[in-house]
């Protein structure tokens, strides 16, 4: 099923996305042992954004940021899963095509998932609301130290870097004069040359 969201205003698509959640909790999520029975389906925060509908979906099973396909995007016709990096204001993201059962298709990001932790619904409505603000945000723009592969290499505790990388780092000794003593260097007492 392909669903444009250019027909419908926010509120149509936030209200559809509500009841096909619930529908889907009703019909295929009860005993799972995932579920936070603290939460509840809410749809938060959708807005339009470089011509697409998307905001926060808090369920008792994730958090993920949606977005919604326009008219001109085909997403039904990608495998399931692809991811594609969006250039949001203050960071980049990939986001993954997925399918909600009675909805279409869409994109997602899963910012909890489960989401155990999340003690009631009104933190995880402030935390989604919170990712959603900042990441529309430009001022709270960072240039990332790590690529998100390298963060889930240094997660299965694979290395960060290279090892070559590593040794070529660290293989020049630190070169202090020796005038400088132990003490006066914690202190930060060094002597410049002239």
């Amino acid at each position: 099923m392909t669903q444009h969201t250019t027909s419908f205003s926010v509120e149509e698509m936030t209200q559809k996305l509500e009841t096909c959640f619930n529908t889907i909790l009703v019909e295929n999520m009860q005993g799972i042992n995932i579920l936070n029975h603290e939460l509840e389906v809410e749809a938060i925060e959708f807005t339009k954004w470089d011509g697409r509908v998307m905001g926060m979906v808090v369920t008792p099973w994730f958090v993920n940021l949606i977005m919604l396909p326009n008219d001109e995007d085909d997403w039904h016709t990608l495998p399931m899963g692809q991811k594609k990096t969006f250039n949001f204001p203050s960071k980049d993201l990939d986001m993954m095509v997925n399918e909600i059962e009675g909805f279409g298709y869409c994109r997602t990001y899963s910012l909890y998932s489960p989401c155990k932790d999340l003690p009631n619904q009104e933190s995880a409505r402030i935390a989604a609301a919170m990712f959603l603000r900042d990441l529309l945000d430009e001022t709270k723009r960072v240039t990332p130290t790590y690529s998100e592969e390298q963060i889930a290499r240094y997660l299965k505790k694979e290395d960060m870097v290279h090892q070559e990388e590593l040794k070529k780092q660290f293989s020049e000794p630190i070169e202090i004069k020796e005038e400088v003593n132990r003490r006066d260097l914690l202190r930060g007492k060094i002597k410049k040359d002239n």
